[in-house]
């Protein structure tokens, strides 16, 4: 399929994937899913252990040390406290920024004679290329521009 071809989105697809891709991507997940299980089981025997020995499920051990696992989580509470605390102040700085910049006023438009230019073009292409509703305007590698109109 060329490259004029190609449907939009241009998304980035694989026409044939490998076997041995899909192995690893299944395994992978599946001892993602296991992993994430025996931490729910740990989670739930800690937090519902006792109501669970009381239901005949069997004895946990629920006797958890919580200060030494607060003691334990708490350069991460801290650092998850620090980055959400430097982005509502950069969002806050942001905000300020933005209304700041809203206030000024408008930059005066360039003269469409210090445009062109610019551009490398003279006046009356410029304004004719203006008032037309379709124009393609080719960039030559010498930095000029040509426009070209089209019936619109």
């Amino acid at each position: 399929m060329n490259r004029e071809n190609r449907p939009w989105p241009p998304l980035i697809v694989a026409e044939r994937v490998p076997r041995s891709v899909k192995w690893r991507d299944a395994l992978l997940t599946l001892a993602m899913w296991a992993f994430f299980a025996a931490l729910l089981d740990i989670e739930f025997q800690l937090l519902f252990g006792p109501h669970l020995e009381r239901l005949g499920f069997g004895p946990f051990d629920t006797n958890a040390n919580w200060l030494l696992f607060f003691e334990r989580l708490m350069p991460f509470v801290l650092t998850a406290a620090a980055l959400g605390a430097m982005l509502v102040i950069i969002s806050l700085r942001t905000l300020h920024r933005r209304r700041r910049a809203l206030l000024l006023p408008q930059p005066a438009p360039l003269a469409a004679a210090e445009e062109a230019r610019r551009a490398g073009l003279d006046e009356a292409t410029l304004i004719a290329a203006r008032e037309r509703p379709i124009v393609i305007v080719h960039i030559d590698p010498d930095g000029r521009h040509r426009i070209e109109t089209r019936q619109g």
